[in-house]
């Protein structure tokens, strides 16, 4: 049995997948044994109010797990602020209070357990620390900074060369690192001084995550999660625009920056096809995703974002959902070998719309897709699988 810290920006309660990785990681690793400790911050995505409610704390046995197990860092910074200020204020008070909890709790535990994105994350737990008698587990998530970049934010240049210099630090300074996604191999490899152990484990589910519902009469799309920078929101005003005149029923469930203007977009058109809903809780969201036949994710023709596996990607295809997308690299090579739906790099809006309509009216076509979204959540999306792959490369 290990004594394991796990530091991540995200957590339960909190929306997305980088709160539910974190969660899965954290129970799983609990059910095999291990002492299981998080420091992360009060939930705050996609905004602070929102866990106000009860009903997203809906996980019992996380509710009544001390606060000396999950330690949240209470910040004085907001997390969501658009300036670099606001931004660059929150990062550097989390990054020095894990630097000083770290510090302070040396020799307490056997594996420390870091995620990035951000980039601070892990410096405050990496770097400058006197000593380092434990194995550091780098974990990434994103390429950062060049997501960063891709988001077309000006005020982030002058800190590139300094990010630059840090996202080398950070890979050469873990002892193993983990990523979700495959194509960040060979750019991770490229900075390394020597080589390290480097494992592959993408988002998933438990066997128990997801309640598969019946799915609607109507043939359906759905598109849930953040609308955000990375989002191609223009293209969803046109997929929603067309897929309302084809009678194709759309059902959104946003949160993020354009999650308010898209929804003002909808009402204004008076479409009878397209229905925007308000925030639901991970599993409530879950089992309404598992109720359409198709679902669609989309992101800016950015060569970071193209090659990137979003969670809602995932999320679908647990849900035994196939996936519409624009995205390329290694998530269009999976959707389309296992074929679980319709990829194409830079995909227009007529083209997926196409794909939409193929799979609607060819329902044996739908039907083949849907099994093999099955076979694929279980061959390579479970929990309970993953799980051990990451404790022996701990080891």
């Amino acid at each position: 049995m290990k004594r394991i810290l796990i530091i991540s920006q995200n957590f339960y309660p909190e929306l997305g997948s980088a709160a539910n990785r974190m969660k899965n990681l954290f129970l799983q690793l609990k059910a095999q044994g291990h002492q299981v400790y998080i420091l992360t911050t009060d939930p705050s995505y996609p905004t602070r109010e929102l866990f106000q409610d009860e009903k997203y704390w809906d996980n019992e046995f996380l509710n009544a797990i001390s606060e000396s197990e999950i330690i949240r860092l209470h910040m004085k910074c907001e997390k969501q602020k658009n300036s670099l200020l606001g931004r660059m204020s929150y990062y550097l008070e989390f990054m020095f209070k894990i630097h000083y909890f770290v510090s302070k709790t040396d020799g307490l535990f056997d594996y420390i357990y870091v995620t990035s994105p951000n980039i601070f994350v892990p410096w405050g737990t990496m770097f400058l620390q006197p000593n380092q008698s434990k194995d550091v587990i780098l974990e990434i998530r994103d390429l950062w900074p060049d997501s960063i970049v891709a988001l077309n934010k000006e005020y982030i240049n002058n800190l590139i060369p300094l990010l630059r210099v840090m996202e080398k630090k950070m890979y050469n300074k873990a002892d193993k690192i983990i990523v979700n996604n495959e194509s960040f191999i060979p750019h991770i490899k490229a900075l390394l001084q020597k080589e390290k152990p480097i494992l592959f484990i993408p988002n998933g589910m438990t066997k128990n995550e997801i309640a598969h519902q019946r799915h609607f009469d109507l043939f359906s799309v759905v598109y849930t999660g953040n609308l955000g920078l990375a989002q191609n929101y223009d293209q969803l005003k046109e997929i929603a625009i067309k897929l309302n005149q084809l009678q194709i029923q759309f059902n959104i469930i946003p949160y993020g920056v354009h999650a308010e203007k898209l929804s003002e977009f909808v009402s204004s058109h008076n479409f009878e096809f397209v229905h925007v809903y308000p925030t639901l809780t991970r599993t409530e969201c879950m089992a309404f995703i598992s109720r359409h036949h198709l679902a669609l994710s989309i992101l800016k023709e950015e060569d970071v974002f193209l090659n990137v596996t979003p969670g809602k990607v995932i999320d679908a295809i647990c849900a035994y959902v196939p996936v519409i997308t624009n995205l390329g690299g290694s998530v269009e090579q999976l959707i389309n070998s296992y074929q679980v739906g319709f990829a194409k790099q830079a995909a227009t809006s007529e083209e997926m719309i196409e794909a939409i309509k193929k799979f609607k009216d060819d329902k044996k076509l739908w039907m083949l897709h849907q099994l093999h979204t099955k076979q694929l959540a279980e061959e390579k999306f479970s929990w309970e699988v993953n799980i051990e792959k990451i404790i022996k490369f701990m080891r």
